[in-house]
């Protein structure tokens, strides 16, 4: 058995039709403030640093959309995570279990390894330092953006199926059931 899970095109189309628009406007900003016979030297600068981190935003969701890979796929061996923060294939027995939470209004699954070290240092000199950096910030090293998958609720049901535990907080409950509820 083997099932991929694909990011959801809709969702993606939206938001880089939303930072396209961002950055058009901050585009247009930019060449008003340029064309100011005093200039405003701070505004410039940051309607191009403004610019610049929206088009890099732009060519990351651009190459999300085009995408043909399966961002998660679950077998009978284990589960294998893809992208730039994915460690690619880990065996269910390197799996301890994974953690709902929600990060501003995003439902993500973080994935609790025996041994995450042994995947960061697998990784790209880029992805070890996302990895690096979720688990500076108190987070698990590697995790499944729900919010982003196209079938969430298939997902979750599959790994509830797989018997993988999930460690639920106090209030973690409440945020797996939005999770399941948030079906974009």
């Amino acid at each position: 058995m083997e099932r991929d899970f694909y990011f959801s095109k809709i969702r993606i189309a939206f938001l880089f039709a939303v930072i396209g628009l961002m950055t058009i406007g901050s585009f247009i900003g930019f060449i008003s403030m340029l064309s100011e016979p005093e200039g405003n030297g701070m505004g410039i600068i940051l309607f191009g640093a403004l610019i610049i981190i929206l088009g890099w935003s732009l060519l990351f969701l651009g190459k999300t959309f085009f995408e043909k890979e399966a961002n998660v796929t679950i077998s009978d061996k284990g589960l294998t995570l893809r992208g730039k923060a994915g460690p690619g294939f880990i065996p269910w027995e390197d799996i301890e279990g994974l953690l709902p939470y929600e990060v501003h209004n995003n439902a993500t699954l973080g994935i609790i390894l025996n041994d995450e070290a042994k995947y960061i240092d697998s990784m790209p000199k880029g992805g070890q330092r996302l990895a690096r950096l979720n688990v500076r910030t108190g987070f698990p090293a590697f995790n499944i953006g729900l919010s982003n998958i196209k079938k969430k609720q298939e997902l979750l049901d599959l790994l509830l199926e797989m018997n993988i535990p999930f460690f639920i907080d106090s209030n973690g409950e409440e945020q797996l059931d939005q999770a399941k509820e948030t079906n974009m």
